[in-house]
């Protein structure tokens, strides 16, 4: 099993202390965190096997029956409702041989492995197994599929991995008085699309450039720049032990309205990498998953506001596209950056990038643990 004290040998890191020093004196955590493989495979068993992430609404899961599948890292998830109402979540992973059991989203009475056919209740038991009445001693009440934790945000569904997770809202409650009235708001909107990209960076790189907005008024001028305020002055910051929070004015108004009436952006991450964010137009939430050590993969669903102008959510929606875009490619040019090695660590505006500084504390205390 890979340790962070392997690691810090093998790279030759600062030890813990002077790293956490240094990133109360604004630097960042060392390059060599963003492309050492031995990191992304502690990463794997220290935070996204026992993180919550988002997985879909409560919509997709709305009747008995209904299924869908995800990824909290390097784990594949089903989750079902149950007969009972219940949500429940597991290891996309037949018990037999470790083939999944379904892919998408769907209405299914069973869960049944398309190897060699065994068959789950959607409570996760084994009902049946082709040939198990040739087998001695076989019995399938003693075989199930491996738990995970599954929880409502409101109309969020989340997992995480660790059958034994703390629970959601504690995680979760820092940020709750802020997010109740968010979510409240985009409880209304409806479902208009789902972005997916792929990166070639660490997931960290995605991830911190989504929770600093110092880079919005050069790399999104054209975008988010050009939506929102921006400026310090106008966009706010504020950062939790879990969770981080911006808001700020909307500045890109259709003809006609008032800005007075509009409540404007609006954004909430909780650690490690799930996201959701609203403004008076179009609201999204979404999730940063580790492909691997340089790949990363995002996923947003994209809802727009009811009775507003069509030509507007096509113009929010399309702002919103061209700005992850230029996320991932910032971010990939960053890793190449980061992979040579050539600059240890980078130094943090931190008035305008304190999330960052949350953000990465976070993370090392993660794999120092």
């Amino acid at each position: 099993m890979v340790t962070l004290e392997a690691i810090r040998q093998k790279y030759n890191l600062p030890s813990d202390e002077e790293i956490l020093d240094g990133l109360d004196r604004g630097h960042t955590l060392p390059a060599e965190l963003y492309f050492a493989p031995e990191v992304h495979e502690l990463e794997e068993e220290k935070i996204f096997s026992r993180s919550w992430l988002y997985a879909c609404h409560e919509s997709v899961l709305a009747k008995p029956g209904d299924y869908t599948v995800t990824q909290a890292g390097n784990t594949p998830i089903i989750i079902t409702r149950g007969k009972d109402g219940e949500l429940r979540g597991f290891v996309n992973v037949c018990r037999h041989r470790l083939h999944s059991l379904a892919e998408g989203s769907g209405n299914k009475p069973l869960l049944q492995c398309p190897y060699h056919g065994w068959t789950y209740g959607l409570d996760g038991q084994l009902r049946s197994a082709p040939r198990s009445d040739r087998e001695p001693g076989f019995d399938c009440s003693t075989i199930s599929l491996a738990a995970v934790s599954v929880e409502q945000w409101d109309q969020w569904v989340f997992v995480n991995p660790d059958p034994h997770a703390e629970p959601l809202h504690s995680v979760t409650e820092e940020i709750r008085s802020r997010t109740d009235q968010l979510n409240a708001d985009l409880k209304d909107y409806r479902f208009e699309v789902r972005y997916e990209y792929t990166m070639d960076c660490n997931w960290k790189i995605w991830a911190e450039n989504a929770v600093e907005c110092y880079h919005c008024p050069t790399l999104h001028r054209t975008s988010f720049g050009k939506t929102y305020e921006v400026g310090p002055s106008d966009y706010n910051l504020d950062s939790g032990d879990h969770t981080i929070w911006h808001d700020g004015p909307i500045k890109w108004l259709p003809n006609g309205v008032d800005p007075a009436g509009l409540k404007g952006f609006r954004f909430a991450f909780t650690f490690p990498s799930s996201f959701f964010a609203l403004d008076d137009y179009v609201g999204f939430i979404g999730t940063i998953v580790p492909l691997g050590y340089e790949r990363s993969f995002a996923y947003v669903d994209m809802y727009s506001k009811p009775g507003s102008d069509p030509a507007v959510v096509k113009e929010w929606l399309e702002m919103w596209d061209q700005t992850l875009i230029e996320d991932q490619q910032a971010t990939e040019v960053q890793q190449v950056g980061y992979r040579s090695r050539r600059v240890p660590t980078g130094r943090l505006m931190l008035d305008s990038e304190s999330p960052l500084q949350a953000f990465m504390k976070r993370a090392y205390a993660s794999l120092a643990s």
